[in-house]
């Protein structure tokens, strides 16, 4: 009799665990104009890219790094599609050809503007801008009311060598 109530009461507590509502009632936080606009602080850059490069005509591996820091950048959206972004922050760019490395820095100060498009449904953000720091199709990773996290592959030439691979950008809501 004890073994049956014991197995009463554990089927009740999954019964009760597994109805839990999926979404709890929580609205997803949809990427918008409208939700997008704001102050925007950028505290993440890195680059990552591979490729070959043709030294006498042979094929010799080319590999990218840019890393970002200290970083006093801030962009601001607003919700007709324009932005701003104003600031400064440092790269360490490490090329490395056939094993052999360059590593050098830059301080890069933005005053740029520009216009963006959101897409919800493809979790894709445009940015047409005149400035450095990137534009084009970025693919957004993560957004809610606090972060924005996005990332583009890209397609470069660099120093003869053609690589591919992706940036991530990282900004945190004021």
């Amino acid at each position: 009799m004890k073994l049956s109530k014991i197995f009463l009461v554990l089927t009740l507590a999954l019964a009760i665990v597994s109805c839990k509502n999926d979404d709890d009632g929580v609205v997803q936080f949809s990427l918008t104009n409208a939700n997008l606009a704001g102050m925007h602080d950028l505290t993440f850059f890195e680059l990552n890219a591979d490729g070959t490069a043709d030294v006498g005509g042979i094929p010799v591996p080319v590999n990218l790094t840019a890393v970002g820091d200290t970083f006093q950048v801030v962009f601001d959206f607003n919700e007709n599609g324009t932005y701003t972004a104003q600031g400064q922050y440092r790269v360490v760019t490490t090329i490395s050809v056939a094993g052999v490395s360059e590593t050098d820095e830059e301080i890069f100060v933005l005053d740029e503007t520009g216009t963006y498009n959101t897409n919800a449904n493809n979790q894709t953000l445009t940015i047409s801008g005149d400035g450095n720091l990137g534009e084009g199709v970025f693919n957004v990773t993560l957004f809610n009311e606090t972060e924005l996290r996005m990332t583009q592959d890209i397609s470069r030439e660099i120093q003869g060598a053609t690589v591919d691979g992706i940036v991530e950008l990282r900004f945190v809501r004021q």
